[in-house]
């Protein structure tokens, strides 16, 4: 443990270098992604490798002028945060306690580094999709207290490791001589974080969403409309073929949650809604409500488990519910056409072809985990679209997954 705790340490000398001196005037030599006050640069030396992702100021009455802080993620997958400024050398050897919203995350003691940097402290892999989707972070002691908003943190968490898992493979690349040489099959993959979405289907919480969303977590939370903060859940059940997947709260709340009823017949042209979260860090955290039609009774390469719908899908909205008109379900949503892949194939981009999947394979994926979903009222009114689109709200949830092997947007 000594020898890995080193390690990051002098990983996390080489970052106040880079911190110490994000202030407006820093040369941006080195930066490979930036947004939102954001900046994710490399950073390297001969005992450690992996990347930063830096924000320029601090938001909070304790840090009162331009203060840097970031977060590191090393090329063997661990997490580090930092700062400057007053707050932090106050918080210098003193237990604090860093906080996401109302979520604690870590409990650390600071260390000062060269440059005027303060080392927080390590930050735990699978808390980071906590960090990753909150709104506030909060470093505090019993006298003194830091808070930094965390807009953009998501997208920018994401390039930092991203960035780090290209330095590993680029420092564990063979030399061009020993091609010949047996490949190493260990993964090479960092940590990363991605969310998606889901819904309530019983009323002890169970929740579904597609399997692609919290395949190879390591850790999966979801949030939903009014929760304070994310809730650790677990996968119940998974069906690869129909890319389905049950999660059940390993802490139910005492609050019933908000289930949504199902049909079981899809009709072509009808009108649907979605609710998910896209893009989160970019969008609106509380999620995104779209409409559209059902363009065609199957999907991808005439799937008969899928439907073609009209509504624009986005990376984060897997697993999110379809709804009619009066607000049941009639499909889950599993994916979108991919552009780049028919712009090389036919030379063009589809325009909003997305997909999800029929209630049939859903329901029956269900009912052999023991879920029995209530089923849609025929005489049921007909919604208007706030009515649908809070019916929606409440009834589904971001899921954030932490850790695993990195894949495709969810």
């Amino acid at each position: 443990m000594r020898t890995r705790a080193g390690a990051f340490w002098a990983a996390v000398v080489l970052v106040a270098c880079h911190v110490s001196h994000s202030s407006p005037a820093m040369a941006r030599d080195g930066t490979i992604w930036e947004r939102d006050g954001w900046r994710v640069q490399k950073i390297a030396s001969a005992a450690s490798q992996g990347c930063q992702a830096i924000k320029g100021f601090a938001s909070t009455q304790d840090a009162s002028r331009a203060a840097a802080w970031g977060f590191i993620s090393t090329a063997n997958g661990r997490w580090g945060l930092a700062m400057v400024g007053p707050a932090a050398q106050r918080m210098a050897g003193q237990q604090v306690t860093i906080t996401v919203d109302t979520q604690r995350v870590h409990v650390a003691v600071p260390r000062r580094l060269t440059g005027g940097l303060t080392m927080i402290g390590e930050l735990p892999a699978d808390r980071m999709g906590v960090v990753a989707s909150g709104s506030w972070l909060t470093i505090a002691t019993p006298s003194t207290s830091a808070r930094f908003h965390l807009a953009g943190a998501g997208a920018a968490l994401t390039a930092a490791s991203r960035c780090a898992k290209g330095v590993r493979e680029a420092s564990t690349k063979p030399p061009a001589k020993a091609r010949a040489a047996s490949r190493d099959t260990s993964s090479t993959a960092s940590p990363r974080m991605s969310t998606g979405t889901g819904f309530y289907v019983s009323s002890s919480g169970d929740i579904l969403t597609n399997a692609h969303v919290v395949e190879g977590c390591s850790a999966i939370g979801i949030k939903g409309h009014g929760d304070a903060g994310f809730r650790a859940v677990r996968v119940r059940a998974a069906d690869a073929k129909h890319d389905l997947a049950l999660l059940t709260i390993i802490m139910p709340s005492s609050t019933q949650p908000a289930v949504l009823s199902w049909r079981r017949d899809t009709r072509l042209g009808e009108y649907i809604a979605i609710f998910g979260f896209p893009y989160l860090g970019r969008l609106a955290s509380s999620g995104t409500f779209s409409r559209g039609d059902i363009a065609a009774l199957a999907g991808l390469n005439d799937n008969e488990a899928q439907f073609q719908l009209s509504a624009p899908i986005q990376p984060g909205n897997s697993g999110g519910p379809v709804v009619d008109e009066r607000g049941h379900v009639v499909g889950v949503v599993v994916g979108r056409l991919n552009p780049m892949a028919m712009v090389r194939e036919k030379g063009d981009i589809p325009q909003n072809v997305n997909f999800a999947i029929k209630p049939g394979p859903a329901l029956s994926f269900m009912e052999a985990h023991g879920i029995a979903a209530p089923s849609a009222q025929p005489d049921a009114p007909r919604l208007n679209g706030p009515d649908v689109a809070e019916r929606l709200r409440d009834g589904t949830v971001l899921v954030m997954c932490a850790g695993g092997i990195e894949s495709s947007s969810r």
